[in-house]
Protein backbone atom coordinates (compact mmCIF):
# COMPACT_ATOMS: atom_id res chain seq x y z
CA UNK A 1 0.00 0.00 0.00
CA UNK A 2 2.74 2.63 0.41
CA UNK A 3 3.57 2.52 -3.12
CA UNK A 4 -0.40 2.24 -4.57
CA UNK A 5 -0.82 5.55 -4.85
CA UNK A 6 1.69 5.14 -7.92
CA UNK A 7 -0.79 2.56 -9.41
CA UNK A 8 -3.84 4.79 -9.56
CA UNK A 9 -4.08 5.77 -13.44
CA UNK A 10 -4.33 9.06 -14.36
CA UNK A 11 -8.30 9.96 -15.72
CA UNK A 12 -9.09 13.16 -17.73
CA UNK A 13 -11.68 15.17 -16.15
CA UNK A 14 -14.94 15.78 -18.46
CA UNK A 15 -16.80 18.73 -18.14
CA UNK A 16 -20.35 18.30 -17.66
CA UNK A 17 -22.31 21.37 -15.73
CA UNK A 18 -21.31 24.49 -13.84
CA UNK A 19 -23.45 27.18 -12.20
CA UNK A 20 -23.85 30.93 -12.78
CA UNK A 21 -24.03 33.48 -10.68
CA UNK A 22 -28.20 33.04 -10.80
CA UNK A 23 -27.80 30.03 -9.56
CA UNK A 24 -28.95 28.07 -13.01
CA UNK A 25 -26.91 25.34 -14.35
CA UNK A 26 -24.88 25.32 -17.43
CA UNK A 27 -23.32 23.50 -19.46
CA UNK A 28 -20.63 25.71 -20.90
CA UNK A 29 -17.62 25.95 -18.78
CA UNK A 30 -17.20 28.99 -16.69
CA UNK A 31 -13.77 28.72 -16.04
CA UNK A 32 -14.39 30.14 -12.14
CA UNK A 33 -11.41 27.97 -10.99
CA UNK A 34 -13.56 26.10 -9.36
CA UNK A 35 -14.65 22.06 -9.42
CA UNK A 36 -16.76 19.85 -7.85
CA UNK A 37 -16.00 16.32 -9.24
CA UNK A 38 -17.80 13.25 -8.41
CA UNK A 39 -16.18 10.30 -8.30
CA UNK A 40 -13.52 7.83 -6.46
CA UNK A 41 -11.42 10.13 -4.38
CA UNK A 42 -8.24 8.59 -4.93
CA UNK A 43 -8.68 8.57 -8.45
CA UNK A 44 -10.02 12.35 -8.29
CA UNK A 45 -6.68 13.05 -6.42
CA UNK A 46 -4.12 11.95 -8.98
CA UNK A 47 -6.18 13.11 -11.87
CA UNK A 48 -5.84 16.63 -10.09
CA UNK A 49 -2.13 16.14 -10.28
CA UNK A 50 -0.70 17.53 -13.74
CA UNK A 51 -2.90 20.95 -12.56
CA UNK A 52 -2.40 21.89 -9.64
CA UNK A 53 0.81 19.33 -7.94
CA UNK A 54 2.61 21.77 -5.29
CA UNK A 55 0.24 24.39 -5.53
CA UNK A 56 -2.78 24.00 -3.01
CA UNK A 57 -2.49 26.03 0.13
CA UNK A 58 -4.68 24.47 2.38
CA UNK A 59 -6.69 21.45 1.95
CA UNK A 60 -9.60 19.77 4.62
CA UNK A 61 -10.79 16.34 4.93
CA UNK A 62 -13.46 14.76 6.56
CA UNK A 63 -12.79 10.69 6.20
CA UNK A 64 -14.25 8.03 8.11
CA UNK A 65 -13.80 8.13 11.36
CA UNK A 66 -14.17 3.99 11.34
CA UNK A 67 -16.33 3.86 14.58
CA UNK A 68 -18.35 0.61 12.88
CA UNK A 69 -20.93 2.79 12.16
CA UNK A 70 -20.53 4.45 8.89
CA UNK A 71 -20.74 0.75 6.99
CA UNK A 72 -18.07 2.48 4.52
CA UNK A 73 -17.03 -0.20 1.81
CA UNK A 74 -12.97 -0.64 0.88
CA UNK A 75 -12.58 -0.43 -2.69
CA UNK A 76 -9.10 0.43 -3.67
CA UNK A 77 -8.01 -1.27 -6.89
CA UNK A 78 -5.01 -3.23 -5.51
CA UNK A 79 -3.07 -6.26 -6.85
CA UNK A 80 -1.66 -7.23 -3.56
CA UNK A 81 -2.73 -10.49 -2.61
CA UNK A 82 -3.51 -9.92 1.19
CA UNK A 83 -5.85 -7.23 0.44
CA UNK A 84 -7.61 -8.09 -2.75
CA UNK A 85 -9.85 -10.50 -0.05
CA UNK A 86 -11.14 -6.71 0.99
CA UNK A 87 -12.67 -5.36 -2.11
CA UNK A 88 -16.50 -4.75 -1.45
CA UNK A 89 -16.91 -5.74 2.07
CA UNK A 90 -18.27 -3.49 4.42
CA UNK A 91 -15.81 -2.85 7.08
CA UNK A 92 -16.77 -4.62 10.49
CA UNK A 93 -17.54 -3.38 14.08
CA UNK A 94 -14.62 -3.65 16.76
CA UNK A 95 -14.54 -7.11 17.93
CA UNK A 96 -16.26 -8.31 15.28
CA UNK A 97 -13.67 -7.14 11.97
CA UNK A 98 -10.33 -7.67 12.99
CA UNK A 99 -8.42 -5.94 9.71
CA UNK A 100 -11.34 -2.88 9.85
CA UNK A 101 -8.19 -0.57 11.45
CA UNK A 102 -5.92 -1.95 8.58
CA UNK A 103 -8.25 -1.08 6.38
CA UNK A 104 -8.68 2.31 7.69
CA UNK A 105 -5.10 2.86 7.46
CA UNK A 106 -4.63 1.09 3.39
CA UNK A 107 -7.62 3.54 2.85
CA UNK A 108 -5.73 6.68 4.19
CA UNK A 109 -2.25 6.16 3.11
CA UNK A 110 -2.20 6.57 -0.70
CA UNK A 111 -4.88 9.56 -0.61
CA UNK A 112 -2.47 11.38 1.92
CA UNK A 113 0.49 10.99 -0.13
CA UNK A 114 -0.79 12.40 -3.02
CA UNK A 115 -2.15 15.42 -0.79
CA UNK A 116 0.97 15.93 0.64
CA UNK A 117 2.36 16.25 -3.27
CA UNK A 118 -0.40 18.96 -4.21
CA UNK A 119 0.24 20.77 -1.01
CA UNK A 120 2.51 24.25 -2.00
CA UNK A 121 6.13 24.46 0.18
CA UNK A 122 3.44 27.31 2.67
CA UNK A 123 0.44 24.78 2.22
CA UNK A 124 -0.97 22.34 5.55
CA UNK A 125 -3.10 19.93 5.81
CA UNK A 126 -6.66 19.70 8.59
CA UNK A 127 -8.07 16.19 8.77
CA UNK A 128 -11.13 15.75 11.24
CA UNK A 129 -11.08 12.78 13.10
CA UNK A 130 -11.74 11.22 16.83
CA UNK A 131 -10.17 8.78 19.10
CA UNK A 132 -10.97 5.43 17.02
CA UNK A 133 -8.05 6.26 14.57
CA UNK A 134 -6.46 9.54 16.03
CA UNK A 135 -3.00 6.75 16.77
CA UNK A 136 -2.95 5.35 13.47
CA UNK A 137 -3.62 9.08 11.82
CA UNK A 138 -0.40 10.50 13.59
CA UNK A 139 1.59 7.59 12.40
CA UNK A 140 0.76 7.30 9.15
CA UNK A 141 0.80 11.61 9.13
CA UNK A 142 4.35 11.22 10.93
CA UNK A 143 5.85 9.30 7.96
CA UNK A 144 4.47 11.10 5.07
CA UNK A 145 4.61 14.97 6.47
CA UNK A 146 7.34 14.10 8.99
CA UNK A 147 6.95 14.39 12.59
CA UNK A 148 8.94 17.75 12.24
CA UNK A 149 5.90 19.51 10.47
CA UNK A 150 3.12 18.45 13.03
CA UNK A 151 1.33 21.77 14.15
CA UNK A 152 -1.13 20.78 16.42
CA UNK A 153 -3.92 18.64 17.68
CA UNK A 154 -7.29 20.80 17.42
CA UNK A 155 -9.67 19.42 19.76
CA UNK A 156 -13.06 20.78 19.41
CA UNK A 157 -16.20 20.58 21.59
CA UNK A 158 -18.80 18.31 19.16
CA UNK A 159 -21.51 18.41 22.06
CA UNK A 160 -22.94 21.15 24.56
CA UNK A 161 -25.30 19.22 26.15
CA UNK A 162 -24.46 16.65 29.40
CA UNK A 163 -24.00 13.50 28.34
CA UNK A 164 -25.56 10.20 29.71
CA UNK A 165 -24.01 7.68 28.53
CA UNK A 166 -24.36 4.26 30.59
CA UNK A 167 -20.82 2.79 30.06
CA UNK A 168 -17.48 3.95 29.97
CA UNK A 169 -16.89 7.90 29.94
CA UNK A 170 -18.62 10.14 27.94
CA UNK A 171 -16.68 12.15 25.56
CA UNK A 172 -17.84 15.76 24.12
CA UNK A 173 -14.80 16.27 21.97
CA UNK A 174 -13.37 15.51 18.40
CA UNK A 175 -9.83 15.86 16.88
CA UNK A 176 -8.39 18.11 13.65
CA UNK A 177 -5.07 16.94 12.95
CA UNK A 178 -2.97 19.58 11.79
CA UNK A 179 0.02 18.92 9.30
CA UNK A 180 1.80 21.17 7.20
CA UNK A 181 4.05 21.03 4.20
CA UNK A 182 7.25 22.18 5.14
CA UNK A 183 8.59 22.95 9.05
CA UNK A 184 7.82 26.23 11.03
CA UNK A 185 3.98 26.86 9.50
CA UNK A 186 2.52 29.80 10.97
CA UNK A 187 -1.31 30.46 9.98
CA UNK A 188 -2.09 34.02 9.02
CA UNK A 189 -3.66 35.79 11.55
CA UNK A 190 -7.11 37.44 11.38
CA UNK A 191 -7.19 41.01 12.12
CA UNK A 192 -8.05 42.38 15.89
CA UNK A 193 -11.32 43.28 16.41
CA UNK A 194 -12.44 45.99 18.81
CA UNK A 195 -13.99 43.30 20.99
CA UNK A 196 -10.54 42.17 21.32
CA UNK A 197 -9.17 45.30 22.12
CA UNK A 198 -11.71 45.71 24.99
CA UNK A 199 -9.67 43.40 27.17
CA UNK A 200 -6.64 45.80 26.88
CA UNK A 201 -6.18 49.36 28.38
CA UNK A 202 -3.86 52.32 27.83
CA UNK A 203 -3.78 54.29 31.06
CA UNK A 204 -0.05 55.58 31.02
CA UNK A 205 0.30 56.91 27.62
CA UNK A 206 2.03 53.85 25.85
CA UNK A 207 2.51 53.58 22.58
CA UNK A 208 -0.03 50.92 22.49
CA UNK A 209 -2.41 48.89 24.28
CA UNK A 210 -1.75 46.46 27.00
CA UNK A 211 -2.99 44.52 29.98
CA UNK A 212 -1.42 42.76 33.38
CA UNK A 213 -0.55 38.80 32.81
CA UNK A 214 1.54 36.37 34.13
CA UNK A 215 5.17 36.25 33.40
CA UNK A 216 5.62 32.72 34.29
CA UNK A 217 5.26 29.33 32.28
CA UNK A 218 4.83 26.29 34.25
CA UNK A 219 7.55 22.98 34.66
CA UNK A 220 10.61 24.22 35.91
CA UNK A 221 12.25 21.00 35.89
CA UNK A 222 12.11 20.83 32.30
CA UNK A 223 12.89 24.49 31.35
CA UNK A 224 15.94 24.92 34.27
CA UNK A 225 17.57 27.44 31.37
CA UNK A 226 14.62 29.71 32.51
CA UNK A 227 14.71 29.34 36.21
CA UNK A 228 17.05 32.39 37.50
CA UNK A 229 16.82 35.55 39.34
CA UNK A 230 16.58 38.70 38.13
CA UNK A 231 17.46 42.36 40.30
CA UNK A 232 14.31 44.50 40.89
CA UNK A 233 14.99 47.54 40.15
CA UNK A 234 14.02 49.79 42.70
CA UNK A 235 14.69 47.54 46.44
CA UNK A 236 17.74 45.34 44.05
CA UNK A 237 15.65 42.12 45.51
CA UNK A 238 16.58 38.59 43.48
CA UNK A 239 13.20 37.73 42.53
CA UNK A 240 12.88 34.35 41.28
CA UNK A 241 9.72 32.40 39.36
CA UNK A 242 6.75 30.84 41.82
CA UNK A 243 7.90 27.08 42.93
CA UNK A 244 7.66 24.56 39.73
CA UNK A 245 7.69 27.81 37.34
CA UNK A 246 10.03 29.43 34.99
CA UNK A 247 10.06 32.81 32.99
CA UNK A 248 8.01 33.21 30.00
CA UNK A 249 10.38 34.33 28.37
CA UNK A 250 13.67 33.26 27.21
CA UNK A 251 17.12 34.96 28.90
CA UNK A 252 17.89 36.97 26.18
CA UNK A 253 14.55 38.66 25.74
CA UNK A 254 14.36 39.26 29.53
CA UNK A 255 17.97 40.89 29.64
CA UNK A 256 16.70 43.58 26.97
CA UNK A 257 13.15 44.14 28.53
CA UNK A 258 15.47 44.53 31.43
CA UNK A 259 17.50 46.82 30.28
CA UNK A 260 14.21 49.09 28.79
CA UNK A 261 15.14 50.53 32.74
CA UNK A 262 18.73 50.67 33.34
CA UNK A 263 21.70 48.51 32.85
CA UNK A 264 21.61 45.06 33.37
CA UNK A 265 24.22 42.15 32.64
CA UNK A 266 24.22 38.52 33.42
CA UNK A 267 25.68 37.43 36.36
CA UNK A 268 26.94 34.15 38.26
CA UNK A 269 25.17 34.31 41.32
CA UNK A 270 26.34 31.01 42.86
CA UNK A 271 22.23 30.35 43.87
CA UNK A 272 21.76 26.69 42.95
CA UNK A 273 19.94 26.17 46.39
CA UNK A 274 17.19 29.07 45.49
CA UNK A 275 17.10 27.81 41.84
CA UNK A 276 16.54 24.42 43.49
CA UNK A 277 13.94 25.35 45.75
CA UNK A 278 11.79 27.00 42.78
CA UNK A 279 12.47 23.12 40.67
CA UNK A 280 11.85 21.08 43.86
CA UNK A 281 14.86 19.67 43.51
CA UNK A 282 18.19 18.98 44.91
CA UNK A 283 20.73 21.36 44.45
CA UNK A 284 22.92 19.16 42.74
CA UNK A 285 20.69 18.54 40.48
CA UNK A 286 20.14 22.16 39.18
CA UNK A 287 21.25 23.09 35.58
CA UNK A 288 24.90 24.78 36.19
CA UNK A 289 26.05 28.35 34.71
CA UNK A 290 22.46 29.65 34.81
CA UNK A 291 23.49 33.40 35.60
CA UNK A 292 20.97 36.16 36.70
CA UNK A 293 20.04 39.16 35.54
CA UNK A 294 21.53 42.14 37.24
CA UNK A 295 21.36 45.46 37.28
CA UNK A 296 25.39 47.53 37.01
CA UNK A 297 23.78 50.68 38.98
CA UNK A 298 25.71 50.55 43.10
CA UNK A 299 23.38 49.38 45.75
CA UNK A 300 22.94 52.86 47.15
CA UNK A 301 21.48 54.15 43.90
CA UNK A 302 18.88 51.46 43.28
CA UNK A 303 17.60 52.61 47.34
CA UNK A 304 17.75 55.92 46.40
CA UNK A 305 15.74 55.28 43.62
CA UNK A 306 16.37 55.96 39.75
CA UNK A 307 14.74 59.30 38.25
CA UNK A 308 15.30 57.13 34.36
CA UNK A 309 12.87 54.42 35.67
CA UNK A 310 9.98 57.02 37.08
CA UNK A 311 9.06 58.98 33.91
CA UNK A 312 5.99 58.53 32.32
CA UNK A 313 4.60 57.10 29.09
CA UNK A 314 6.76 53.85 29.74
CA UNK A 315 6.95 51.42 26.91
CA UNK A 316 8.88 48.69 28.62
CA UNK A 317 7.37 45.23 28.98
CA UNK A 318 7.38 44.86 32.94
CA UNK A 319 6.00 46.82 35.12
CA UNK A 320 7.55 46.71 39.24
CA UNK A 321 5.79 47.95 42.28
CA UNK A 322 7.93 49.49 45.46
CA UNK A 323 7.54 46.84 47.20
CA UNK A 324 7.12 43.68 44.80
CA UNK A 325 7.15 40.41 46.97
CA UNK A 326 9.99 37.78 45.83
CA UNK A 327 7.47 36.33 42.80
CA UNK A 328 5.64 39.61 41.68
CA UNK A 329 6.20 41.26 38.51
CA UNK A 330 4.08 42.16 35.63
CA UNK A 331 3.85 42.10 31.94
CA UNK A 332 2.28 44.43 29.52
CA UNK A 333 2.13 42.16 26.31
CA UNK A 334 2.00 43.88 23.02
CA UNK A 335 -1.10 43.65 20.99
Amino acid sequence: MVTHHLDVPFRVLEHRYGFRADNEQDTTETHSGNKIIHGDNLEALKTLLPEYEGQVDCIYIDPPYNTGEEGWVYNDNVNDPRLLRWIGEVVGKEGEDLTRHEKWACMMYPRLQLMHRLLSPTGVIFISNDDNEQATLRKICDEIFSRRCFVANVIWQKTYSPRNDSHGIPTATDYITVYSKQPGWNPNRLERTGKMNKVYKNPDGDWTYWRNDNAFAADSIKHQGMVYAIQHPFTGRMIYPPVSNHWRYGQQDLLAIMNQWCDYELKNLNDADERAKVCGISHTEVREGVMGIVTTIPRSGIRNGNPVLCHEGSTRCFWWTQRSPPHEGGIKPRL
